[in-house]
């Protein structure tokens, strides 16, 4: 959490776009942490759209990424 001028600490949740970590990233937000999700699919919007909306009075959006568990290219990124 930002304080004082002090860097915003971001979390990394995996499968973001489940029922579990859905929550967790709300949670996350809502406490005022930059919020990294990975997803399979970032143009499947039935698993992304909620999350962008999860938290809208959030300080920082939730910014998602494409990470394939079977792609280590995806990982790199």
């Amino acid at each position: 959490m930002a304080t004082n001028g002090e860097a915003t600490e971001r979390v990394l949740v995996t499968g973001a776009s489940g029922f579990l970590a859905s929550h967790i990233v709300q949670q996350l937000q809502e406490a005022g942490f930059s919020v990294r999700g990975s997803v399979r699919d970032l143009e499947d919007d039935n698993k992304v759209k909620h999350l962008k909306t999860l938290c809208p009075e959030a300080e920082h959006e939730v910014e998602l990424v494409k990470a394939e568990l079977q792609d280590a290219e995806s990982w790199k990124r």
